[in-house]
């Protein structure tokens, strides 16, 4: 593809299998950055160690990570709206190479923070909200559903997949050398994702305007439900491993709990992509915040229970797949396709606000109080957000001037 995008599709394009090659390298790149992120949590125990610290700083680098991240997303999908995604995408993938490898080859903790909490996480932020974006210009209405559903299983396979291969490879040759090899696969399927992309020249004319939003009173709603959602969304990602290495679960097992999360949301996004506009996408945020608040619930009382668990990594999942699959039909509704990219990466920095609080703040309170009060606490805020998705969201559409 790599022309210039047009943002009005005929009911079949003229070749209807060219988009999918788009799609096809947004899933690779969704796979490996959001598979590196977040298998964390697998590496988290032996970078504590190896730098003589204890959880609460070596949490406090995925929070930064994941700040970033947003913030680079709110950057990029402003940018990929206006110039396209293969800039950015390139861009992410000599980001992502080094920031691994300025993590392999770190001497102090610090060290860590400027290159995987800063360049691993901008890397994240500009390929997703553009590839969304991307993903939008490139296909119809009818057959957006169903792509942008396999887009957004490249996060839950790469979750699935890559914390697996994290453990197995941390077991093998170390944490550093594993993020030395993952890096060489950064450069390569990342770099290859960028020769798909678009280089559309929208008009800045025809962008919409932050200050649109920021007057829109369900879009601050929306924004305001996402940061609340954050700590609770993020903790099992940070300290399911963790919970359960301490519960006495089998390391195999306590490794694979987000990767069981990635799995049920593989299927779950693709479900969701096939129900096409036959659902309401705002009823189903409402219900993926249920899911996801279910899910710290059935964790806070598991009791370290290893059956228990994985039905809480379940849950997860489902809810994690229906609410980031719906989200971006509920934005594009509002506010168009032409300004999805941007839209949706000031909208998930409010998902970074949460995420820079919850890991944190968890990896504190674990240290101080141990992880019953920490998941009680991330249980709380996500009944916060589920009651403010609830409130009515009426508003006439969103003027772009």
């Amino acid at each position: 593809m790599g022309g210039t995008s047009n943002l009005s599709h005929p009911d079949e394009p003229e070749d209807a299998s060219a988009p999918w090659s788009i799609a096809a390298a947004a899933f690779a790149a969704n796979f490996v950055t959001f598979g590196i992120l977040f298998s964390f949590g697998v590496f988290l125990t032996p970078i504590a160690d190896d730098f003589g610290t204890t959880t609460g700083p070596v949490a406090a680098l995925f929070s930064t990570a994941i700040s970033t991240y947003y913030l680079g997303g709110a950057i990029g999908g402003r940018i990929g709206d206006r110039f396209g995604a293969r800039p950015l995408v390139a861009v992410a993938a000599l980001a992502m190479s080094g920031g691994l490898l300025g993590t392999a080859w770190s001497s102090a903790l610090w060290q860590t923070y400027a290159a995987f909490g800063v360049l691993v996480g901008l890397a994240t932020g500009f390929c997703y909200p553009s590839m969304i974006g991307l993903i939008g210009r490139s296909f119809s209405e009818r057959r957006r559903p169903a792509a942008m559903g396999f887009l957004l299983a490249g996060v839950g396979t790469g979750t699935l997949v890559m914390p697996w291969l994290g453990h197995q490879l941390i077991s093998a040759i170390g944490w550093r050398q594993t993020y030395a090899v993952l890096a060489a696969v950064a450069l390569v399927s990342i770099g290859w994702a960028a020769t798909r992309g678009d280089r559309v020249r929208t008009s800045s004319a025809r962008l919409m305007r932050v200050t649109v939003l920021a007057r829109s009173r369900r879009f601050l709603l929306f924004f305001a439900a996402v940061v609340a959602i954050g700590p609770g969304f993020y903790a099992p990602v940070a300290f399911y491993n963790d919970y359960a290495v301490d519960a006495g679960v089998a390391s195999g097992l306590a490794a694979g709990l987000i990767g069981i999360s990635g799995a049920t949301s593989v299927v779950a996004r693709l479900a969701c992509g096939a129900l096409g506009g036959r659902v309401d996408p705002m009823w189903l945020c409402r219900a993926a915040f249920g899911c996801l608040t279910a899910a710290l619930a059935i964790w806070w009382i598991s009791g370290g229970n290893a059956a228990v668990l994985v039905v809480s990594a379940v849950t997860h999942g489902v809810g994690w797949a229906v609410w980031v699959t719906a989200t971006p039909s509920v934005l594009a509704e509002w506010y168009g396709v032409e300004n999805l990219g941007g839209v949706i990466g000031i909208y998930y920095t409010g998902l970074g606000v949460g995420g820079l609080v919850g890991p944190a703040v968890c990896g504190f309170v674990i240290d101080a109080a141990g992880f019953g009060p920490a998941i009680a606490l991330v249980t709380v805020t996500s009944l916060v957000a589920l009651g403010l998705l609830a409130l009515p969201m009426r508003e006439r559409p969103a003027r772009l001037d």
